[in-house]
C-alpha cells in the first residue's frame, strides 16, 4: 500500500476505531459487573496516524489493513491471576475471537525466564452485533485485548511500556536483579491468588458454621459481616449496607475493648426483642449502629468507660436503647452521649 492509499485509508478507519474503542470498553464493563468480576480498570486506545506508520514500516506490513490488528486496543487490568482466565472465558462468550493472532505471553517466556506476562485476544465485535444500530460501520473491524493482573501491569509499566532503563539488553548483573525481582512479583501474584481462594473457602466455611450456630471463633472482619447479615435475615430486620472498603477492624476494636472477643460473646448480648422494637418504631440502622446499640443496651456505662466515643448516637437510637434503660438512667445517659464528648481520633 503506497503512501497516499494509507492516508487515505488511515483516515476513513480511525474515526470509526475511536467508536470501537469506546462502544468495547463500555460492552467489557457491563459484561464485567454483570457476572461478577471485579477489576481495577478497563481502558481503550486508538492509536494514531503517525504510531501506525512507524509500525508498518517496522514490522514490514505489506497488507496493513488486514494485519494490523490493534489499532483499537483493549487493556483490563483485574487482582488476580484467576480472573484471567474468568475473563478469557467471557470474551469468548461475547466476542469473535481471531485464535491465529491472539496470545498468551506466559506460553511464550523460556522456563528460565521470568518478564512480561499478559493475555492478547485479538477479536471482532462477531454477528450477533454487526446489524445493530449503534455498532454500524463497525462490523468486521478488529481490535486487541490485553488481559493482565494488577502486579502484571505493574511490571510491564516498569520494564516494558514506559521506563527505558528497564528494556533492552542490560549488563548481566542487573539483567538478574531485573529477573529476580520480576520473579518476586510472580510469586507474589500467584500467592495473592491462592491467599484469595482460601479467604473464599473461608468464606463459606463460615456461612455454613453461622448459619449451624456454631459460633466459638474469634471475631474478625469477614465473620463478623456474616453473623450480622445471617442475623439480619432470620429476624427480617432491614439493614443498611456500607461499603466496607476498609473493614471493620474499629467495630472489632471496640467489640474488644467492651470485653466481646467472640461471636458467641456478641450473641449473648443481643436483646432478645431488639428486633420487634426496632421494627415497630420503624428502625433501620447499618452494622455499626446495630453493634453499637447492643453493646450500650448490654451496659452503656461500661462501654462509655473503656471504650473512645468517636460518633454521635442518631434520634432512633437514642430513643431504642433508652427504652431498655430504667427511667433514672436516661438523663445520665444523655449526657455521656452528648455530641461535644465525642473524642478526636488518637
Amino acid at each position: 500500500m503506497n503512501s497516499v492509499n494509507l492516508k487515505i485509508w488511515l483516515t476513513e478507519a480511525l474515526p470509526k476505531h475511536e467508536l470501537l474503542a469506546r462502544s468495547v470498553s463500555s460492552i467489557v464493563e457491563n459484561l464485567l459487573k454483570s457476572n461478577g468480576v471485579d477489576y481495577l480498570a478497563v481502558t481503550g486506545r486508538v492509536k494514531n496516524y503517525e504510531s501506525v506508520v512507524k509500525k508498518i514500516k517496522r514490522k514490514g506490513y505489506k497488507d496493513p489493513v488486514r494485519q494490523l490488528t490493534d489499532l483499537t486496543g483493549i487493556r483490563i487490568i483485574v487482582f488476580f491471576e484467576s480472573q484471567v482466565s474468568r475473563v478469557a472465558e467471557l470474551i469468548g462468550e461475547a466476542f469473535n475471537v481471531d485464535l491465529e493472532n491472539s496470545s498468551n505471553k506466559d506460553a511464550s517466556l523460556l522456563v528460565n525466564q521470568m518478564g512480561y506476562r499478559s493475555s492478547h485476544f485479538v477479536c471482532d465485535l462477531g454477528p450477533v452485533r454487526k446489524d445493530l444500530p449503534e455498532y454500524e460501520g463497525l462490523d468486521g473491524l478488529k481490535f486487541e485485548f490485553q488481559v493482565r493482573t494488577v502486579l502484571q501491569h505493574a511490571w510491564a509499566e516498569l520494564a516494558h511500556d514506559r521506563n527505558y532503563k528497564f528494556s533492552g539488553k542490560l549488563p548481566p548483573a542487573a539483567e538478574r536483579k531485573l529477573f529476580l525481582y520480576a520473579g518476586m512479583l510472580e510469586l507474589a501474584d500467584r500467592g495473592f491468588d491462592e491467599l484469595s481462594s482460601e479467604i473464599d473457602s473461608y468464606i463459606r466455611d463460615v456461612q455454613r458454621e453461622v448459619v449451624a450456630g456454631d459460633l466459638e471463633m474469634e471475631i474478625n472482619s469477614i465473620n463478623l459481616g456474616e453473623f450480622i447479615d445471617e442475623w439480619a435475615r432470620v429476624n427480617k430486620f432491614p439493614l443498611e449496607h456500607l461499603d466496607l472498603k476498609d473493614g471493620l477492624g474499629d467495630l472489632i476494636e471496640e467489640l474488644r475493648m467492651f470485653g466481646v472477643s467472640t461471636l458467641t460473646d456478641l450473641n449473648e448480648i443481643i436483646p432478645v426483642d431488639y428486633a420487634s422494637r426496632s421494627n415497630e418504631k420503624g428502625i433501620t440502622t447499618t452494622i455499626y449502629g446495630l453493634v453499637r446499640d447492643w453493646m450500650l443496651i448490654s451496659d452503656w456505662q461500661h462501654y462509655r468507660s473503656n471504650v473512645p466515643l468517636r460518633w454521635a448516637l442518631s434520634p432512633y437510637d437514642d430513643l431504642l436503647v433508652q427504652t431498655y434503660l430504667p427511667e433514672d438512667e436516661h438523663g445520665a445517659f444523655e449526657d455521656a452521649f452528648r455530641d461535644d464528648d465525642i473524642d478526636g481520633p488518637d
